[in-house]
């Protein structure tokens, strides 16, 4: 007969790794989070609310499905007179527990992570590359320890035995580590947010819009006319970004009304002014000013300067000041002045004389 074949995992390696106080653990990790979200998360948004319970509802399944495996698994070690067949049967039935418990690990601990950022965020949205981030390390962690434990991997000499697969993968997932790691680095300056309004000039390729997401990959804008903009994240890095929605500071907007000469000057800064204010979505601490910026043969111009918050209405609201400001001039009688051209007639030459 020739050598006996060793399983690749044994019921006596199963037993002495799967026990009841990790267990305990990840069912307390549970718990608490659990309690957070009915104690500390009542007044978050009903969006995060959604997200909050299609976690728990995830979860749960996870949860149900591990517990069946460790009961059947504890209940097949109680039995008598165990064959082979048997005990391959509870070593592969423990591996089973092992992976779907350190699954439920890791789905735990992202969402400790979500309840985190809600608490410290506040309304504010954050993107989902840290938490994807934080569950890949979380993975990896556990993965390396059971192929160690489990399957007996040594994978110190393993890693310095694939050098050049290494090096090949290196280079054939270029761009894809670029823009990871320049994702990474963004989120650590953070020179936006989701949320923001920026514009992102590289070259000779300029792109305006919201940030709606920092993916691992790239960074998604919706622009004015609705349209979607993918923009690598190493692009970003590399790119020029002005950042409209910054919180400490409102937004300047103005816009010029060219008068005729003559007009009263006080008055028309005050039907200006008055329209600004009337106008709700216009700051007014610090309050809309009225300038004289230039005087021309034809007109005076006025410039109306006024403050906002929100970037992305700036057209909007430029349209109702305009037209508040049209319609008080014009009920005060007050007109635009226009370009004036002043044709001279040439002056016929006088006959010369014999």
């Amino acid at each position: 007969m020739g050598p006996k074949i060793q399983p690749l995992v044994t019921m006596e390696k199963m037993h002495g790794l799967i026990q009841f106080e990790p267990a305990c653990l990840i069912l307390g990790l549970l718990l608490g989070g659990w309690l957070a979200s009915r104690i500390l998360l009542r007044e978050i948004t009903p969006e995060r609310k959604r997200t909050l319970r299609k976690i728990f509802k995830n979860l749960t399944i996870h949860l149900v499905l591990t517990c069946t495996f460790f009961v059947a698994y504890f209940a097949l070690l109680q039995l008598e007179n165990q064959t082979p067949g048997h005990e391959r049967l509870i070593a592969y039935l423990g591996l089973c527990v092992i992976l779907l418990g350190s699954s439920l690990f890791v789905k735990t601990c992202r969402l400790l992570l979500f309840e985190y950022l809600y608490l410290s965020q506040g309304t504010v949205p954050f993107p989902l590359l840290l938490v994807n981030l934080f569950t890949l390390m979380i993975s990896l962690i556990l993965g390396s320890w059971i192929g160690t434990e489990i399957f007996n991997l040594q994978l110190a000499p393993l890693l310095a035995t694939s050098a050049v697969f290494s090096l090949v993968l290196g280079l054939a997932l270029q761009d894809t580590l670029g823009n990871l790691f320049a994702g990474v680095a963004l989120q650590f300056d953070k020179p936006y947010e989701i949320g923001d309004w920026i514009e992102i000039q590289s070259g000779a390729q300029k792109w305006t819009g919201k940030v709606m997401e920092i993916t691992w990959r790239a960074t998604i804008l919706i622009a004015g006319s609705e349209e979607t903009i993918i923009v690598p994240n190493r692009i970003m890095g590399q790119s020029q970004v002005a950042n409209f929605s910054a919180h400490y500071r409102p937004i300047i907007r103005s816009v010029m009304f060219r008068l005729p000469h003559g007009s009263d000057i006080d008055k028309i800064k005050g039907i200006l002014l008055s329209q600004a204010a009337q106008c709700k979505e216009i700051l007014q601490t610090p309050p809309p000013n009225v300038l004289i910026t230039e005087i021309t043969e034809s007109w005076i111009g006025f410039k109306l300067i006024y403050y906002i918050h929100k970037y992305g209405e700036q057209f909007s609201i430029g349209d109702r000041i305009i037209s508040r400001c049209l319609k008080a001039l014009n009920s005060n009688y007050i007109a635009f002045s226009g370009a004036t051209v002043t044709i001279l007639r040439k002056q016929e030459s006088e006959a010369p004389t014999v």
